[in-house]
């Protein structure tokens, strides 16, 4: 292991790297030791970095395929790149909700990534929760009960998409990738843990189930997945950048900054071909 600075930042997962520049060259030894603590821990801080699009690129490049949302690939985008999410007075935040990204897309992200470019004066902090902490503080019955279940995963109501990228493109988007079935308990496939695999944002029904009880059993699981005891709340600084674990966890961007602006740099990897 390169001999960085690790430093913990919760209980029960995440934590910060010191004594590393992310700006390279990193050698493969460095990226699979990184890749490594990345599956330990599921998510890291690597706090006061001065990075740009190229060095997030060729980070996260090293362990799969530069993500395209579904909505950009409907918009006919062909090449990944380092997007921009800007929170301010014309456009509110719209990531205030639980979830883990794409899981409606069969090929969702393994990876995703952030960098602080500009921080509002307070607020704007990101909560993230441990689905492996999730599942484990489940009752054995009930891990039993959910063994082999699925869910069907969707864009939901969509409202936040439509207003980014307008109701048409999103209709498209809907009908070129309607959704997809995923394990309400899954294994990570590099690790092999057991984790809950559902997300109050776009998780839509649990599949052979009454209605009403898929609603009452989900909604358990939500609210018990993002409970205190299995979350981290980081607070942002200006070239902070965090890497995590898409297939593990969950996230939530506190949007308490509003209407002050907020510059992030979101790059996410898909797994490799």
């Amino acid at each position: 292991m390169a001999e960085w600075m690790v430093e913990p930042i919760g209980g029960v997962f995440g934590t910060r790297v010191r004594d590393i520049d992310l700006r390279g060259p990193l050698g493969d030894g460095e990226r699979k030791d990184l890749y490594e603590l990345l599956l330990e821990h599921l998510v890291l801080v690597f706090p006061g970095q001065s990075i740009e699009d190229d060095h997030q690129m060729d980070l996260l490049s090293s362990w799969g395929r530069p993500y395209i949302h579904p909505i950009g690939r409907t918009a006919g985008a062909t090449d990944a790149k380092v997007e921009r999410i800007v929170d301010d007075e014309d456009r509110p935040p719209y990531q205030d909700k639980w979830h883990t990204d794409v899981t409606w897309d069969p090929d969702a992200p393994i990876v995703g990534s952030l960098r602080a470019i500009e921080m509002p004066v307070r607020g704007g902090d990101t909560i993230f929760a441990s689905m492996y902490a999730a599942y484990d503080g489940l009752s054995e019955t009930l891990r039993e009960r959910l063994e082999g279940l699925t869910a069907w995963h969707d864009m939901g109501p969509g409202q936040s998409f439509i207003s980014k990228a307008g109701a048409e493109l999103v209709d498209r988007t809907r009908e070129q990738f309607p959704g997809t079935e995923r394990p309400v308990i899954a294994a990570h496939p590099d690790t092999g843990r057991r984790h809950l695999n559902v997300n109050k944002n776009f998780t839509s029904h649990l599949v052979g189930f009454d209605r009403a009880e898929s609603d009452a059993l989900l909604d358990y699981l939500y609210e018990h997945a993002t409970q205190p005891n299995y979350t981290i709340r980081y607070e942002w600084a200006e070239g902070d950048v965090i890497l995590w674990d898409e297939r593990c966890t969950q996230h939530f961007a506190v949007a308490d900054h509003y209407p002050q602006r907020r510059e992030m740099a979101r790059l996410t990897v898909a797994a490799p071909a």
